[in-house]
């Protein structure tokens, strides 16, 4: 072979070396993807969509206010609890409503954040009040008490004075004729997780 072919060979076979590798996928410069994470559900807070809590209390049985020191500003209890009970003269009840007339005490002791304008004794009016009142009937129902027309209650006092002792009776309307009365604060007053008293009746 001449020198000239020889020439034409390396050429050619160096030519096909350059056409090989640059078939060659590119070097990897990075590091390799990751992939990304799962989605995470963020765990629900039981605090914001749990029901509100009640204390349970018998016919008789005393429930308390505190003064924001721990002593005790107030104290009240149901003494009896009524499901439609006669009408009063010219009243009737409402068709399928049901009365449920509480018979109440109330025992005042001293009120030690009257200076505040918010205590005890300024809510207790609204606290025991038949719009503070709800029913849970037996089919799981809850209902928010109406204003009845039947029962001609015994007022309690629009104010309160301290070392008192005072009876009246709340009238209220529901749909269930037995099942679990509640009492809400809606004041905010007591703090967290005291909303309230519940009875069955």
């Amino acid at each position: 072979m001449t020198k000239p072919a020889i020439l034409l060979v390396v050429a050619a076979i160096a030519t096909a070396g350059l056409a090989a590798c640059s078939s060659e996928p590119p070097p990897v410069t990075g590091t390799a993807p990751v992939a990304a994470p799962a989605s995470v559900t963020p765990p629900v807070s039981t605090a914001a969509t749990a029901a509100p809590a009640y204390i349970t209390k018998k016919v008789g049985e005393r429930a308390g206010i505190s003064n924001t020191d721990g002593s005790t500003a107030v104290e009240f209890w149901v003494t009896k609890i009524s499901v439609d009970p006669k009408c009063s003269p010219y009243a009737s009840r409402q068709a399928g409503k049901h009365t449920v007339l509480l018979d109440v005490t109330v025992k005042t002791y001293i009120d030690r954040d009257a200076a505040s304008g918010i205590s005890a004794f300024s809510v207790l009016p609204g606290l025991i009040n038949p719009f503070a009142f709800s029913t849970t009937g037996a089919d799981g129902v809850t209902n928010q008490a109406e204003t009845d027309m039947c029962a001609d209650p015994k007022q309690l006092p629009s104010a309160y004075a301290p070392n008192r002792t005072y009876t009246g009776q709340v009238a209220i309307s529901t749909a269930a004729k037995s099942g679990t009365l509640q009492l809400t604060d809606g004041s905010g007053l007591f703090g967290p997780g005291a909303h309230g008293w519940e009875w069955s009746y």
